[in-house]
Parts: C-alpha cells; structure tokens; sequence
C-alpha cells in the first residue's frame, strides 16, 4: 500500500518539520508499505514568497554570507525579513481578508468554530486551491494529513474536502498530530465527514497498525488505544474537552531517525539551512498547569541513546552537507546532552535546544562543554522571575535564585539565551510579574525575550482543574475566554493581553537589543549568534548605525502581534 502525508500551510516555513519523515522512515523500515511526504505548507510559501521573481532566496543568502561584520550581517537580515513581509502584503492585497505571516495565517473564517471550519472547507475558492490541484494530481486515494499548530486548522480542512472530492468512496483519510490529539474529541464528533482514522500522540506504531489492517494483512491490536475509526460511533459532545486517555508507549528505540529524503531541505525560508533531531520524547518534568504540548506525546519520558541520535547527525551531515540543527525535544535532558556533546563536537556543528531553566544548567562546566561542542541558542521557559508565581505555574522544576548562573554562564559559552515568559496567569500577582519586568530589563545575560499571554489552553491542567469557572465558548481552540472567580466574572485574555502588553512596552523601551532580536526569526538569531557571538544584537544597537527608534517599534510591533494571544485573533 501506498500512503501520502501532508504537512498543509501554515507553519513556519524556515526549516522542515519532522513528524511526516519520522513516519515514513517508520513506516518504511517496518514494512513493505511506501510512504512520500509533502510539505505543502513549503510549497504554499514557495508560491508566496516567489511569486514577484525567482532566486531572491538565494540572493539574500549570498548577500547575509559576505557580509563579515555584524551591522551589515543584521541589515542583511533585517532585508530578507523585509523581502518576506513584502510578499505577504501582497498575498493579502490579492486575496480579500487574508493576511499571512511567518506564524500566523489570519483569514475570513473564525478557525474556532465548527460550523466555519466546515465553510471554509467546502467554499467555492480558497488561496490554496491551486497548490491542492498540483499536489492531489501527485497523491493516491490513502493520504493522512498533519495538524500540528492552529494556523493549519482550515487549509488542512480544505485540503480534506478536495480529497473526498476527488476520489470519492475510495479516499481513506487519516488525520495525526499534536493539534489533532488535542482537538480529537471535537473533530470527532463536529466534523466527521472530513475524517476516517483519526491517530493521536505519537504516529508511528498505530499508523503502521492502521495500515496493516487497511491491506488485510492483520488486524490492529486490541491494546491500541490510539486509533479511532469509522464507523466507531464518535464520542459525545461534551462542555468540555476530554482528558487525555490513551496508555499506548511506542518504545523509543524503534523509532529511529527522520527520513528526509521527499523534503528539497535547503529550499526553506532561512538563511542558513538547519533540519530538525529528535533525541527524546515527551517533557521530562511534564507537570506545567498552563502547557498542553507534553501530551502530545505517548505517556512516558524517553530518551533515545546518546549514540544512536549522533550517528543522525552525523548521516544528516553526509547525505544533506547540512551543519545546523535543531533539537526539538520539548525539553532536553542534560544528561542526555552532556553524553551527546563528546560525541558531536568532532563534527563541528552548530545548534539549538529548547530547556528548562533548571539547576543542572548551573554546571559552568557542563554549560561551557555545551558551547564548545556548538551550541549557538537554548530558549528557556523562564515563564516568570517570582518564586510564587512559578509553583502557581507548576513550574517548581524552575527556581529563581539559579536563573543568573545559568544565564551568565551560557552567555560565557557563547549561547544565546532566548527566554520566554508569561503575563496574566490568574496565580501570578501584579507584583509578580513587574519583578519578571524588572529581571528582564536588569539581566544582560538575557539576549531575546519573548513575552506572551496566558490563554487557558483547552485540555490543559489548569483548563480541567477549573472547568466550573471557565466560560466555554464550544469552539475548537483556546475556547476559554473567561473565568468566574466568586459572583464576579474576568476576562482571562483582556487581563492577559493588557499584562504583556505593558511588558512588552517597558522591557523593549529599555533593552533596545532585545527589541531587534524580537524582530529576527529563530533561524536569523541562531546564524548571527553563531557567525558573531551570543550578545550580537547588544553590539548592533550599540554601534551607532541602526534606528534604535524604529528598531523598538518594530520589535514592540511583531511581540504584540505574534505573541499576545494571537491564537485568539481570529
């Protein structure tokens, strides 16, 4: 059996995502089956960002590459960022309603809704019509399409209808991903026609199962509990979202490295090419009130070994002459990145991780090993600067007192340190958060800062723990708007949004720098970090050449529109 995955707009478009070559190399490697990936959330932004004239990427990646200081590095960067805006301005200019950016998609259609979702999937003319034409000539009747983030939620929608269209009774469409596990209980019982399998958490095992069962070649195993087929009857609509259920742990080690060999991986939208390495699974700590993303994964932290997740890279390396990457573990273990780090050094790599802002970052030793063997950026959930408010955020993993070593010493090792916070948690008093201000403004160390909105993200602790409070809207997403504390009732997301808002505000209008890393995308900090030190957006505004006027309103502009509630902006 041949089995299409597609990766719809719109994601990010500056490097691959790696959840369809994880199930093809699965897939692949366990079976007789064939898979090919298609990005067509790629191709969506090659069509966008092209379409004025041909080449420009590699033109701005020329001029990025010669230029040997760091103003001219930045103005270069600041260009290709500019070049992308232009051509989003005028994808919105020709279709009516539609605005695009590099993380957000805004449309006619509430994509919260059911009943829109479903208009816009079976409109007469989309955007995307055109690009769904050229791939769905290239695709059979048995395609299962990834929904990862918000913004994928009606193209991919769209791009189920035309499939129906199509191909009629012999289209088999199965639907994955960690927006998909999260939304399951809604797409399966408002939007049943667009769907026949739907595959929570992790994809490879029951998707081989599936497919298996689809060619009569054995039936899928009674334990698996992550699979829900036609013609199963779909769960009831309740006022609020299922908890998670499924018990199901795909062993890590069978589940290999990523395939990439559908993906042109230097096409992305970046100026330096990076791919994506999965060491581990699943949040290590896993326990955040506000966070839903660790239950996209099946129930138990893994990790792969040390040596198996090298050898990756070093393939990547050879088949790809690619030197960058991204580690997108949810939360890297240290100790699986301290075993890691003899074993890529000789390889003279740059890459990135994501982290929690924990003791065992505190090891100068560690943190300089973790330099020196190439790591260029680690984005830390700081989420606040206040004790109370982090057991509030069930972040006690975090403690305050360490955050200054563990910042100082990345700086020291020439890591970027990108930070994220959080403003209108209902546990964080005002008090708290004007001391995550404050830290932000007074740390240094700090050289990107992105300041968010709480939103009472919909199967997350605190969203079950306060169902009887919440007011539920019966929409797909981010569906809790306010909550009833006594007989007086709050707007969450005004109290949020007005919060990071006035963050935003101060910290940008007293760290410049941070401002103009705000306006860089991750894979343009990753690059001028690693070409010009940690600390190279403190060096440009300090050189005197740059509009540091206009360089805060910016920053303040893209901080406000990406980050404060935007997945409510519909």
């Amino acid at each position: 059996m041949h089995l299409d995955l597609v990766f719809p707009p719109a994601h990010d478009p500056a490097m691959p995502h790696s959840a369809l070559p994880l199930l093809k190399a699965y897939v692949e490697r366990n079976s007789s089956h064939t898979v090919t990936c298609h990005d067509a959330n790629q191709r969506f932004f090659a069509d966008v960002l092209h379409a004025p004239s041909g080449g420009q990427l590699a033109t701005h990646r020329e001029t990025y590459a010669q230029a040997d200081r760091v103003v001219p590095a930045v103005l270069a960067a600041l260009r290709f960022d500019a070049w992308m805006k232009g051509a989003f301005a005028r994808f919105g200019a020709r279709h009516d309603g539609y605005g695009l950016t590099m993380r957000g998609l805004r449309t006619p259609y509430d994509r919260r809704d059911p009943q829109s979702v479903r208009a816009f999937a079976t409109v007469a003319h989309t955007p995307f019509d055109a690009l769904y034409e050229e791939l769905l000539a290239q695709t059979g009747p048995v395609v299962g399409i990834n929904l990862s983030v918000e913004d994928q939620i009606l193209p991919a929608f769209r791009l189920a209808h035309l499939i129906r269209q199509i191909h009629g009774e012999n289209s088999c469409i199965i639907w994955g991903g960690s927006l998909l596990t999260r939304l399951r209980p809604v797409i399966a019982s408002e939007l049943g026609e667009f769907w026949d399998h739907l595959v929570t958490r992790e994809g490879e095992a029951p998707l081989l199962s599936l497919l298996q069962w689809l060619q009569d070649e054995a039936p899928v195993p009674a334990s698996e509990d992550r699979i829900l087929s036609k013609p199963t009857p779909a769960p009831e609509r309740s006022g609020i979202v299922n908890p998670y259920t499924s018990r199901q742990v795909t062993p890590i080690e069978h589940t290999g490295k990523a395939d990439f060999s559908d993906y042109l991986v230097h096409d992305y939208f970046s100026l330096t090419p990076m791919l994506p390495v999965l060491a581990s699974r699943k949040c290590y700590w896993g326990k955040c009130t506000f966070c839903t993303i660790h239950e996209s994964w099946d129930p138990q932290a893994r990790q792969r070994s040390a040596q198996s997740v090298a050898d990756d890279i070093t393939d990547l390396c050879t088949t790809f002459g690619i030197r960058h990457f991204r580690f997108v573990d949810e939360a890297m273990p240290p100790d699986l990145l301290d075993a890691l780090l003899p074993l890529v050094e000789p390889e003279h790599i740059a890459f990135e991780i994501y982290a929690i802002a924990e003791r065992r970052f505190t090891d100068a030793g560690f943190v300089s090993r973790l330099g020196r063997s190439g790591c260029r950026q680690a984005y830390f959930g700081l989420e606040s600067a206040d004790e109370g408010a982090l057991v509030a955020l069930g972040k006690k993993i975090n403690q305050h007192r360490h955050y200054g070593r563990i910042f100082q010493s990345c700086a020291a090792a020439g890591i970027h340190v990108y930070t994220y916070t959080l403003f209108g948690f209902p546990g964080s008093s005002d008090l708290a958060e004007q001391r995550t201000v404050d830290y932000l403004i007074n740390e240094p160390a700090i050289h990107t800062a992105t300041i968010s909105s709480f939103i009472a993200v919909t199967g997350s602790p605190f969203a079950l723990d306060n169902a009887d409070r919440l007011t539920h809207n019966l929409r797909m997403t981010e569906d809790f708007e306010s909550v009833t504390i006594g007989l007086r009732g709050q707007d969450l997301a005004l109290k949020a949004n007005s919060a990071a808002a006035a963050a935003v505000d101060t910290v940008y209008a007293a760290r410049p720098d941070l401002a103009l890393s705000a306006i860089l995308n991750d894979e343009m900090r990753f690059s001028l970090s690693d070409r010009f030190g940690s600390a190279f957006a403190t060096a440009a505004v300090s050189s005197g050449h740059l509009d540091i006027d206009a360089i805060t309103r910016e920053g303040d502009e893209t901080m406000k529109h990406e980050r404060i509630a935007r997945s409510l902006d519909a």
